[in-house]
């Protein structure tokens, strides 16, 4: 952890399941993708900073494989964290937990 006049600095590798489970047995016209990326957006926003020296973000998607979305390095403020999130597959294919797990690792 590093200080930086007085605030702290974060990585926050979020680990997203995009799989077809997210999608069954839900009422007619809830679109739980649009639940996610809604929430995430919320997640981050103030008081996170998202800067080279400050907070970044990562997300790694998995369905049937896992996938990093964008690294923790890659997005260089909460609007461009945001236009990410955004990019959110469409919920496809089974539920491989521990290939994500592992790949979020490395991110």
């Amino acid at each position: 952890m590093i200080l930086v006049a007085g605030y702290c600095v974060l990585d926050l590798a979020l680990v997203i399941d995009t799989s077809s489970s997210i999608r069954e047995f839900q009422p007619e016209g809830v679109d739980n993708r649009e639940l996610i990326i809604t929430f995430l957006e919320q997640l981050v926003s103030p008081p996170l900073k998202i800067a080279q020296y400050f907070d970044h973000v990562g997300m790694v998607t998995f369905a049937s494989t896992a996938r990093t979305l964008f690294d923790l390095d890659d997005r260089t403020s909460l609007e461009d964290v945001n236009k990410g999130i955004k990019l959110l597959p469409v919920p496809h294919g089974h539920t491989n937990l521990p290939n994500a797990i592992s790949l979020a690792q490395q991110v």
